[in-house]
């Protein structure tokens, strides 16, 4: 049963089964909610999976990719931030709301423009705000709920980059009390400035940075409107009241008092931008435009659907749908919207000088170590121009600040994680069809990232990856213990080795593709590297010193060395141990088979998912699953272990993600997996066949490079788990058990043949 059926949308007890905190009578469905049941798709969404188990996602409203994002937050951040998520489904207490978020990342970020909400008199302290909570409603470009302590039913929307709150005040008080809180965003930088001005917008900006123990800054810029006459208002600084209208600082806010006798219903819009709080007011005026509450809500409703029905499914139970829109869903969060309605977006570099994007949209907050592997392929196939105008992005911040993005956020660059990632995905769009940008600055960055060997942020051990093949153990660039991402420091050389080998390999397909033979071949060669580091006697990719010698000792099961946390990678690798590396070389899984042995290739493989080293949350690991389709009799294996792994760790609830979404990773490797396709090499346009979820789905892809052609992907029965065949549309078989994407465009039809499981 749908959690998200009209029939059963008014039960409390069924949005207990979401995710809720009680199973008390819901409130009366305001004319908002009952927009809710016109739709079709967006009731198959349920925003509350992956906001608990570590998932860091989130329930509030936004519509697909957008800049503003109103969404409860369950910690007084006024505090540190104890982890990324700002919402958790087991805390007890909702704080306040903000209104930028990011779902699924791996350290505090944003949580800006934060707002509370009280009854009676008012009190400036966290606790005064801190409320139990009930009948919370979550869909697609729609949150509500109940606080106790006040009494208040907040509500909130969204369009592309505004938000609007509605509040119904307590009856029974005699004021309600808005208090915006500039020192309570999530961001390790609190704070930030406003401004009141005579028409009563408030402008100004929420500071943030430090993200992931990087120096990355930026300013989140806001203007806020209040609808309904106050009774008073008062600015702070430092907790204390003050006359001035205009106030900075890293302990500031707005407060509002409203005679209830007066306000049946208290909204509140607020326009966001990443350029000035001008911009921001544009944004507000534009999207806006004195639209009704239920206006924008239908809107942003109208755009999730538009965007879900990119894939119609046919079959499966409304729990099993649930599952899968809800990861799609996920999957198209981010990256997202970063310029405004006239184009204007922050230079990227951190300066926040403006911009203007002509002949784009401009994108923003790019984890691309892990959105490589699934978004931006999932991207590229159902949602291409906004795909194009990502790499648009990725191309223009290197004509901007002379690199590739590696983690972006809000025009800065963090340099989180490991590899360059940027590549993969600009060869991933290229070899896919979706051609229309500046590809060859691209492969001039690309070169640049991997040849450069002096102020490389991108490529840390380089000069020793160039010389050797590999970067050793014992030469990483500097102390570990002062590690952070900007110093130079290697963080697992074999990993990062690893990561360089496939990068090179895409930078070499798309010299291929410009017809560069010199870059083409040199690429290829350095992409081959990784042979230097497999151990035939453990038959593991191994740590090595740089004099040649195999580190000792080595225990592939170590997960803990020297650098950021506890478990965040064994010596020599990264957020992982030396199994859930063992077959990462994508770009040349027919060589690692010939370089360990076929026999020892299965074996490893069967034996990671044995002893149970396979690691879904760890992204490397997540095409694992789909190698045994590399050796002949054991496809089998594959569509068996995707079943098993989807089925057990993506569920309709709360804990429905298995680990942090990492900006819609996990959930695009749900939906790929589910549709019985998937991309394990980024950069060769090639997908992996398994056994679909469900009977039927079909693929209704854009006018733009697809010419509106549609792709049904169809199996026997509902129940069948394993098949031997696909038949295309003409009659024809595909080969093996893998299509290139341009066969996948051109069959129209696939057909999965086999039989019913029998358990």
């Amino acid at each position: 049963m749908s959690l998200f059926n009209p029939k059963h949308l008014l039960s409390a007890c069924m949005l207990l089964a979401m995710g809720l905190t009680s199973c008390g009578e819901q409130t009366t469905s305001t004319t908002a909610e009952v927009a809710v049941v016109q739709h079709h798709l967006i009731q198959s969404v349920n925003p509350f999976i992956g906001t608990s188990n570590k998932g860091h996602t989130y329930p509030g409203a936004t519509t697909p990719w957008g800049m503003v994002t109103p969404t409860p937050h369950t910690e007084d951040f006024r505090q540190p931030a104890p982890t990324p998520a700002v919402y958790e489904h087991h805390d007890p207490y909702i704080f306040g709301f903000g209104t930028v978020n990011i779902s699924g990342i791996g350290c505090p970020a944003s949580g800006a423009i934060p707002l509370k909400v009280s009854s009676g008199d008012f009190d400036i302290k966290a606790e005064a705000f801190k409320s139990t909570y009930k009948d919370q409603v979550a869909t697609p470009g729609y949150y509500s709920v109940f606080l106790d302590k006040s009494k208040i039913k907040a509500e909130m929307t969204a369009t592309k980059r505004t938000a609007l709150y509605r509040f119904t005040p307590n009856a029974e008080a005699k004021t309600t009390n808005l208090y915006l809180d500039l020192g309570a965003n999530v961001s390790h930088i609190k704070g930030g400035a406003l401004t009141v001005h005579d028409d009563g917008v408030i402008t100004g900006y929420n500071l943030d940075g430090l993200f992931c123990d990087t120096d990355a800054e930026a300013k989140t810029y806001f203007a806020m409107k209040i609808h309904q006459q106050n009774v008073g208002t008062q600015v702070y600084k430092d907790g204390k009241p003050t006359d001035k209208t205009a106030v900075e600082g890293s302990d500031i806010g707005m407060a509002y008092v409203f005679d209830n006798s007066a306000v049946k219903s208290l909204e509140v819009s607020v326009g966001i931008s990443f350029v000035s709080a001008e911009n921001a007011r544009m944004n507000l005026a534009q999207e806006q435009n004195q639209l009704s509450f239920s206006e924008i809500h239908e809107r942003a409703e109208n755009e999730w659907e538009k965007q879900l029905a990119k894939v119609e499914i046919e079959g499966g139970t409304d729990e099993e749908r649930t599952i899968f829109y809800t990861a799609l869903y996920h999957s198209i969060l981010l990256p997202h919207v970063i310029s405004d309605v006239d184009g204007s977006y922050p230079k990227m570099g951190g300066t926040g000088e403006p911009m203007k994007a002509e002949g784009y949209t401009r994108y923003s907050t790019y984890s691309l170590w892990d959105t490589y592997r699934s978004v931006h392929p999932l991207m590229a196939l159902l949602y291409p121009k906004q795909q194009r105008d990502m790499v648009v992005t990725m191309v223009e911040m290197y004509k901007e600040s002379g690199w590739l993005p590696k983690w972006e956020l809000f025009g800065a660059e963090s340099h989180v994680m490991v590899g360059d990632p940027a590549v993969p995905v600009i060869v991933d769009t290229y070899r896919k069809g979706i051609t229309d940008f500046d590809a060859k600055t691209a492969l001039e960055a690309m070169v640049k990232q991997g040849t450069q060997i002096k102020d490389n942020p991108i490529r840390p051990g380089l000069a020793n990856y160039l010389n050797l093949g590999y970067i050793p153990i014992d030469d990483r660039g500097g102390d570990p213990k002062k590690f952070t991402f900007q110093n130079g420091i290697v963080w697992g050389p074999v990993s990062t080795t690893l990561e360089y080998n496939f990068a090179d390999y895409c930078v070499s397909a798309l010299a291929k593709e410009l017809g560069n033979t010199a870059i083409e071949e040199r690429f290829f060669k350095q992409s081959q590297s990784f042979k230097t580091l497999y151990d035939p006697s453990t038959t593991f990719f191994r740590p090595k010193k740089k004099n040649g010698e195999w580190m000792s000792p080595f225990d592939p099961l170590d997960r803990h060395y020297d650098i950021r946390w506890k478990g965040s990678g064994g010596k020599g690798y990264c957020e992982g141990n030396a199994w859930q590396y063992n077959f990462f070389v994508p770009h040349a899984m027919p060589a690692l088979k010939d370089l360990m042995g076929e026999k020892v290739f299965v074996d490893k493989l069967e034996q990671l998912f044995a002893k149970g080293q396979f690691d879904i949350t760890n992204e490397p690991d997540i095409t694992f699953p789909y190698l045994f389709n590399y050796v002949d009799g054991q496809a089998k294996q594959t569509q068996r272990i995707v079943w098993e792994e989807a089925k057990t760790h993506f569920v309709n609830g709360p804990k429905g993600i298995p680990g942090n979404d990492d900006a819609g990773t996990l959930s695009a490797w749900l939906v790929f997996s589910q549709l019985g396709i998937f991309p394990d090499a980024p950069g060769i346009p090639t997908y992996q066949l398994t056994t679909p979820k469900f009977k039927k789905a079909t693929l209704h892809l854009d006018e733009y490079v697809y010419n509106n052609q549609t792709i049904v992907l169809e199996k026997p029965t509902a129940e069948t788990r394993y098949f031997e065949t696909v038949k295309k549309a003409d009659g024809s078989l595909v080969e093996g058990f893998s299509i290139s994407h341009q066969d996948l465009i051109k069959a129209k039809h696939l057909s999965f043949e086999g039989e019913p499981a029998v358990n």
